[in-house]
C-alpha cells in the first residue's frame, strides 16, 4: 500500500521541504561519490557516511552523540527505493503534522522522533542504523492522531483507493509489529536489514507525544483529532444501544412516554378527548419505535425521517427535542447531509421554551461538529 496523498489542505510548510531536500541531497552525493571513478573521491563518500551512521552502544553514543541524529538523513546508497518511500511518507503525512505543530515545533519533534526510534532499536539490537524511517514513522503516529478521519488516497494493487489515517497506519502498524516479530523468531544470526523496533518505537512516541500535548492543552484540540474521535464513537455506541431498545440515548425509556394521559384530563372534559390522546400516545410510541427499528437495521434516511416526523407530530411531547437531535445526528454522521443536519440542530437551539440544558448542549456540540465537516 503505497500512500499517494490525503485530503487535508496545509499551509507552507518549510521544515517538511527541508527536510526532504537535505536528505535527497545527501543521498545523491554518497550514492554518486561511491560510484566515482576516483579512489579519493569515494574515499571521502564512504567516510562521510560513516561518520554519520548511528552505531548502538554507550561509548558511542558518548563520544558520537551526533549520529543519534545524523543516522536519520542517510539512507542506502545502492538504490532510490530507501530514500523515496522515506521521503514520500514524509511529504504525505509530515506537512499536516508541521502545520498544526508549526515549522520550528515540527523540527524539535522530528529530531526527537529519530532520537526515540535509534534509542529504541537499541534496545531490541545492536546493528548500525541509517535511515530516516523511524523519524517519519513518527511524524505518520502522530498524523494518526490529529487527523485520524482523514482519507489517504492509497496505490492498493494498481487501484486508487481511499482508507482513513488512523486505519492506514494501524496497518502499517501491523506490518511492522510482524516483521519484527519474524526477526525476532529467526534469532540474532538473521536479523538486520529493515529496523522494524525503530518504526514501532517511532509510531508509539508520535501517538504519545501528540496525546500529551492534546490532553494537557499545550495543544489546542479540534474536531479533527483522535480526542474527537472518540468522544463520537462513544456517542455512536450509545445511540445503537438506545435505538435497539427503541429508546432516545437523551430521553427516559420511551415505554413510559405520553403525549396525555387521561389522569390530567379535567373532570369537565368530555369522554372522547382521553381516548383521543391515548391514541395519540399509542402512535408517538409506534413512531419512535419505527425509528429505532429502521436506525437498528441501517435504513438511515427512513430513520431520520421518521424522527423528524415525530417531532412535527408531537411538538410538546417529552421526546420531541429529543428525536429532533436523534435525526440532525443521523443526518450528519450517516447521511452526510451537514445543510439538513444543521437546520434541525438549530431549531433544538432556537426552540422557545428552550429545550433542556443537555440537549441544548448536545445540539450545540454537533453544530462545531458539522461547521468542522463543511471544514473539510
Amino acid at each position: 500500500m503505497i500512500p499517494l496523498g490525503t485530503d487535508r489542505i496545509t499551509r507552507k510548510t518549510p521544515t517538511t521541504i527541508t527536510i526532504v531536500v537535505i536528505n535527497i541531497v545527501v543521498f545523491l552525493l554518497i550514492s554518486l561519490g561511491l560510484h566515482a571513478d576516483s579512489t579519493a573521491t569515494a574515499t571521502k563518500a564512504a567516510e562521510i557516511e560513516q561518520f554519520g551512521v548511528f552505531y548502538p552502544g554507550f561509548r558511542m553514543i558518548l563520544t558520537h552523540p551526533w549520529t543519534l541524529v545524523t543516522y536519520a538523513f542517510l539512507h542506502d546508497p545502492s538504490g532510490l527505493s530507501h530514500v523515496a518511500f522515506n521521503m514520500l511518507f514524509l511529504w504525505i503525512f509530515g506537512r499536516a503534522v508541521e502545520d498544526r505543530l508549526g515549522s520550528i515545533w515540527f523540527a524539535i519533534f522530528y529530531i526527537a522522533g529519530a532520537i526515540a526510534a535509534a534509542l529504541g532499536q537499541w534496545l531490541i539490537s545492536p546493528a548500525p542504523m541509517i535511515g530516516a524511517s523511524g523519524a517519519v514513522a513518527a511524524a505518520t503516529g502522530a498524523f494518526a492522531t490529529l487527523c485520524p478521519r482523514s482519507r489517504v488516497r492509497v496505490l492498493f494493487f494498481f487501484t486508487i483507493i481511499e482508507v482513513p489515517g488512523i486505519v492506514l497506519v494501524l496497518i502499517f502498524v501491523g506490518l511492522d509489529l510482524f516483521g519484527q516479530l519474524g526477526q525476532s523468531v529467526s534469532g540474532p544470526s538473521l536479523r538486520g536489514g529493515v529496523a522494524y523496533s525503530a518504526h514501532l518505537f517511532g509510531y508509539a512516541f508520535g501517538i504519545l507525544t501528540m496525546l500529551a500535548l492534546l490532553g494537557s492543552g499545550i495543544l489546542k484540540r479540534t474536531e479533527f483529532d483522535l480526542f474527537f474521535l472518540l468522544k463520537q464513537w462513544k456517542r455512536r455506541r450509545e445511540m445503537r444501544a438506545a435505538t435497539n431498545q427503541s429508546r432516545s440515548p437523551w430521553v427516559k425509556d420511551v415505554s413510559n412516554l405520553s403525549v396525555a394521559n387521561s389522569a390530567e384530563v379535567s373532570k369537565g372534559e368530555s369522554a372522547s378527548k382521553p381516548v383521543r390522546r391515548q391514541l395519540s400516545d399509542s402512535d408517538a410510541k409506534r413512531e419512535l419505535h419505527d425509528a429505532g427499528t429502521r436506525w437498528s437495521r441501517g435504513e438511515f434516511s427512513a430513520a431520520a425521517s421518521a424522527w423528524e416526523r415525530f417531532a412535527q407530530r408531537f411538538p410538546s411531547h417529552p421526546d420531541s427535542d429529543g428525536a429532533l437531535l436523534l435525526s440532525a445526528v443521523t443526518y450528519a454522521r450517516k447521511l452526510n447531509d451537514p445543510i439538513k443536519a444543521n437546520d434541525l440542530a438549530q431549531k433544538i437551539v432556537n426552540r422557545v421554551p428552550s429545550a433542556s440544558s443537555e440537549l441544548l448542549a448536545q445540539a450545540k456540540d454537533l453544530l462545531k461538529e458539522i461547521e468542522g465537516m463543511k471544514a473539510q
